[in-house]
C-alpha cells in the first residue's frame, strides 16, 4: 500500500491559530494515525496552523483525514478549500467532536466522509472497503454521513467498540508524537477511557419543548433503562456532548495504557496526562456504567495503573511527570485522595463544579452538587494536592441568584486554598441537551463580577510561588518579549517566561521573581 495521508490536528483552533491549551495533544489524531499504521498506510500529523502558513506542508500527500472541534468549523472550511485547489482527486476525512452536527458541516465544508462518533472500526472500515482506491456504494458503511448529488445521507449508527478492542486491537500511534513541534514540552494526552457515566438529564425545558416528564428512567436501578429518555432529551450534563457521542465509560487494559505510555517516553515525551471524561469510571463497573455516583471508585484498579506507570524509569528519576485532570466530585473520597497523595504528590485533578447554585447544577444534569465539590476540594488540600475547580456562565436557567451564588462560591473555593479556578463562557454544543440555547450576547453586571472574582482569585494564588525554584521544561520563544522563552513547569504550576533562548524540551531550575498576570509569572533560571 502507498497511499499517504495527511492528519490535520485542528482541535480547539477556532479561526485558526489556538489561543488555550497551546501545551496540549490530544489523543484523537494519533489514535487515527494508529489506523492507519494498522493498514500499511503512510500518514504524517499538521497542526491546521502549520498547513495554512507553512509553504509546502501538505506537500506529498495523497489523501487528508481531519480531527476538530465544532470551534473549529471556519479554520476547517478554510484548510479543505485550499487542499482542493491542488488536489482536486484526493479523499478528504472529517471526524471528531465536529461531526455531531452533520447536516450543518457537510453543507459547510463537504467532506467525502463525515465519520461521526468513534473513528477506528469506521476508518477500518473504509480502508478495507479501498474508499482510497476507488469509488464504492458508501451507503453500506455504518457511521458515516456524507453527500449524494444535494442530499444529505447518514448511515445507521455504528456499535461501539468493546474494551478488548480499545486495548488490544486499535491501538494509538506513537511515533507520531514526533510530528507535533515542541511535543517535548507538551501536555500529552493518552486515552486511559472512553465514555461518561452520567445518566442523569436536564430539567430545563429546551427551546422546541421537550422536557423532562419524571418518568424515573435516569433513576432507575437497571443500568440499561438509563440510557435511554422517552422525551429524547440527551444524556448526561446539559451543556456536555460526551455521553450522547461516545456512550457509557469503556476502559482501556492497564497493560494498552503502561505500554503506550513508555512508547511516548522513550520519545522524550515528559508530560503525560491521564484522558478521561471522568478518570474515576476507570474500571468501576461493568458495561453499561450509567450511574455517576455509585458504586464507588475502584481504588485496587486505579492504584494498580498509577503504581506501575509510576514505576517507569524516567517517572523515576524525575525527568517526566504524570498528571490526572477530570474527576467527578461525588467519586473523591478520602481513600482516592490518599491514593492520588502516594503516588502523584501535588497533582492538580479537574473538578466541574460549572455553577455555584444547588438547584441550579440539578437543574442542568449535574452529577455532584456544589456542595460535593466544597468537600472534594478540602478532601484535596488534606491531602497536599492542588485542585482546580471549573465554572461556567451563560448557562440556561442562569439568573441574577445562581451568579450570586457562584461568586460567593469562588470566595469559599479560595478561602480553602484551590490552585485555580476556570471559568468558560456557555458554548452551544452539537449533540448535547442545550445544542439549540444561544448563549447571551453580552455580559451581564453580575457575569463581570464572576469574571473579576476569578481573576482576582487566581492572581493572587500565583504569589505564593515567588520565592520558589521550579523544574521547568522550555516550550517556544516568547510571542511577545524579544530573548525571552516560555516555559512550563515539569510538574504542576503557572506558564513562566524567562530570559534567555532555550530549545523545546530543554530541562531548567527557574526561581519565580514576579506575578506578570492571573496565568503568567516571571522567573529567573537557576545555574
Amino acid at each position: 500500500m502507498t497511499d499517504s495521508v495527511l492528519i490535520i490536528d485542528a482541535l480547539s483552533a477556532g479561526t485558526g491559530h489556538r489561543t488555550s491549551s497551546r501545551d496540549s495533544i490530544g489523543c484523537g489524531p494519533r489514535t487515527i494515525a494508529g489506523v492507519f499504521e494498522l493498514h500499511n498506510f503512510s500518514c504524517n500529523i499538521s497542526r491546521i496552523e502549520e498547513v495554512l502558513t507553512k509553504k509546502g506542508a501538505a506537500r506529498g500527500f495523497e489523501h487528508l483525514a481531519i480531527s476538530a472541534m465544532s470551534m473549529d468549523l471556519p479554520v476547517v472550511k478554510q484548510a479543505t478549500k485550499m487542499w482542493r485547489r491542488t488536489r482536486p482527486k484526493g479523499k478528504v476525512l472529517l471526524g471528531g467532536p465536529i461531526a455531531a452536527a452533520p447536516r450543518t458541516i457537510l453543507s459547510e465544508i463537504r467532506p467525502d466522509v463525515l465519520i461521526l462518533g468513534e473513528g477506528e472500526a469506521t476508518l477500518e472500515h473504509l480502508i478495507k472497503s479501498d474508499f482510497f482506491e476507488t469509488s464504492i456504494d458508501l451507503s453500506e458503511i455504518p457511521g458515516i454521513a456524507f453527500t449524494h448529488h444535494s442530499d444529505v445521507i447518514i448511515t445507521p449508527k455504528r456499535p461501539t467498540i468493546s474494551e478488548e478492542h480499545l486495548s488490544d486491537y486499535f491501538q494509538p500511534s506513537t511515533i507520531r508524537i514526533m510530528d507535533y513541534p515542541g511535543y517535548q514540552a507538551s501536555r500529552v494526552y493518552v486515552e486511559v477511557l472512553r465514555g461518561c457515566s452520567n445518566f442523569q438529564r436536564t430539567k430545563i425545558r429546551l427551546p422546541d419543548g421537550r422536557s423532562c416528564t419524571d418518568c424515573g428512567s435516569c433513576d432507575s436501578i437497571d443500568p440499561s433503562t438509563r440510557l435511554d429518555c422517552p422525551e429524547d432529551i440527551p444524556p448526561g450534563c446539559g451543556f456536555c456532548s460526551v455521553p450522547t457521542t461516545w456512550g457509557a465509560p469503556r476502559s482501556r487494559s492497564e497493560a494498552a495504557i503502561v505500554r503506550e505510555i513508555q512508547s511516548l517516553l522513550d520519545l522524550e515525551v515528559h508530560r503525560i496526562v491521564l484522558e478521561a471524561p471522568g478518570f474515576l469510571d476507570y474500571q468501576r463497573g461493568p458495561y453499561p456504567l450509567t450511574t455517576p455516583c455509585s458504586p464507588s471508585a475502584n481504588i485496587e484498579a486505579v492504584s494498580s495503573l498509577l503504581s506501575k506507570i509510576k514505576s517507569l524509569p524516567q517517572m523515576q528519576d524525575g525527568t517526566a511527570h504524570l498528571s490526572i485532570e477530570n474527576i467527578k466530585a461525588c467519586l473523591f473520597t478520602e481513600s482516592v485522595a490518599e491514593t492520588f497523595s502516594r503516588f502523584l504528590p501535588g497533582n492538580t485533578p479537574n473538578i466541574g463544579m460549572e455553577s455555584g447554585s444547588e438547584s441550579h447544577a440539578r437543574a442542568i444534569g449535574k452529577c455532584s452538587s456544589p456542595q460535593d465539590v466544597l468537600k472534594a476540594v478540602r478532601i484535596a488540600k488534606k491531602h497536599n494536592l492542588d485542585p482546580f475547580v471549573y465554572l461556567i456562565y451563560g448557562l440556561p436557567g442562569e439568573d441574577f441568584l445562581t451568579i450570586k451564588k457562584s461568586i460567593e462560591m469562588v470566595e469559599e473555593l479560595t478561602d480553602i486554598g484551590v490552585e485555580r479556578i476556570i471559568l468558560y463562557g456557555f458554548r452551544p454544543l452539537p449533540g448535547s441537551a442545550f445544542a439549540d440555547f444561544e448563549p447571551p450576547l453580552h455580559d451581564s453586571p453580575m457575569i463581570t463580577k464572576l469574571k473579576k472574582a476569578v481573576r482576582t482569585a487566581n492572581r493572587d494564588r500565583k504569589f505564593t510561588y515567588l520565592g520558589r525554584v521550579i523544574k521547568s521544561i522550555a516550550a517556544e520563544p516568547s510571542k511577545t518579549h524579544s530573548g525571552y522563552t516560555m516555559f512550563y513547569p515539569l510538574q504542576e504550576g503557572p506558564l513562566i517566561t524567562a530570559q534567555g533562548g532555550y530549545s523545546a524540551g530543554t530541562l531548567v531550575n527557574i526561581e519565580i521573581t514576579e506575578v506578570l498576570s492571573d496565568g503568567l509569572v516571571r522567573g529567573e533560571v537557576v545555574k
